[in-house]
C-alpha cells in the first residue's frame, strides 16, 4: 500500500469525518453565497455548520487550509469525472462527459463560484485547466483536430475559457437550464469551432 492509500484510508472508513466535512463544505457554501472568504470567521462556520471549533482545528489551521484541502477535494471529484471517459466513449460525443462536468459545477456550485472568480488567486482555474489539457494533448490526442501545436494551444485555451465563462454565467442566473442542456450548448460551440479549424487546415 502507497504513502496516500494511508493517508486516505482512515478518512474513508471514519462516517464522522466525512460528516464533519460535508458539514463545513455545505456550511461554507451557504456562507460564500452572502459574503467574501476574507469576511468569514472560523467562528460563524463552524456555528452554521454545528461542528465544535475544537473538531475543526484538528483538521485545518484556518479558513484558508480549509478552502486548500476543499479544493483538493475538488480536484480529486473533478478527476474521477474525467477519469469515467474512454477514448472511445469521447469519440462518440462530448454531452455525457459535459453533462457530468456541469453536474459536478452545480453540484458544487459556490466553492467553484468562490474558486474561480476573477479577482481571486487563479491557482484552481489554472489546475481544471492544467488537467483538461494534459488530456487534450496526452489521452485525448487525436480524438479532435487542433492543427499544429502552437495554433492547438491557443484554442484549447479558448475552449477552456469558454467552458468557465458558461458556468459561471449559468452559476449567476441560478442554474436556468439543466446540466444536460448546458452540455448540448457547449458541445454545439465546441465542435463548430473545431469544425472551422479543420476546415481552415
Amino acid at each position: 500500500m502507497d504513502t496516500a492509500e494511508k493517508t486516505t484510508l482512515p478518512e474513508k472508513e471514519d462516517p464522522r469525518v466525512r460528516k464533519t466535512r460535508l458539514q463545513l463544505r455545505q456550511a461554507m457554501m451557504e456562507l460564500l453565497g452572502r459574503k467574501s472568504v476574507q469576511e468569514i470567521t472560523v467562528r460563524e462556520l463552524t456555528r452554521l455548520a454545528d461542528v465544535n471549533r475544537g473538531t475543526f482545528y484538528r483538521h485545518y489551521r484556518d479558513i484558508y487550509d480549509f478552502l486548500e484541502q476543499t479544493e483538493e477535494g475538488l480536484i480529486a471529484e473533478f478527476t474521477a469525472v474525467l477519469d469515467a471517459y474512454s477514448n472511445e466513449s469521447l469519440r462518440i460525443g462530448l454531452v455525457p462527459i459535459l453533462t457530468d462536468v456541469f453536474t459536478f459545477a452545480r453540484r458544487n456550485a459556490g466553492l467553484c463560484e468562490a474558486l474561480l472568480d476573477m479577482r481571486v488567486d487563479q491557482r484552481f482555474f489554472q489546475r481544471l485547466s492544467g488537467l483538461l489539457y494534459e488530456r487534450c494533448v496526452g489521452e485525448w490526442q487525436g480524438l479532435y483536430a487542433l492543427g499544429e501545436i502552437e495554433r492547438g494551444s491557443y484554442v484549447l485555451e479558448f475552449v477552456m475559457a469558454g467552458a468557465v465563462s458558461l458556468i459561471r454565467t449559468w452559476t449567476a442566473r441560478g442554474f436556468d437550464r439543466t446540466p444536460e442542456e448546458m452540455a448540448r450548448l457547449a458541445d454545439r460551440l465546441i465542435r463548430r469551432g473545431l469544425g472551422e479549424i479543420r476546415e481552415q487546415g
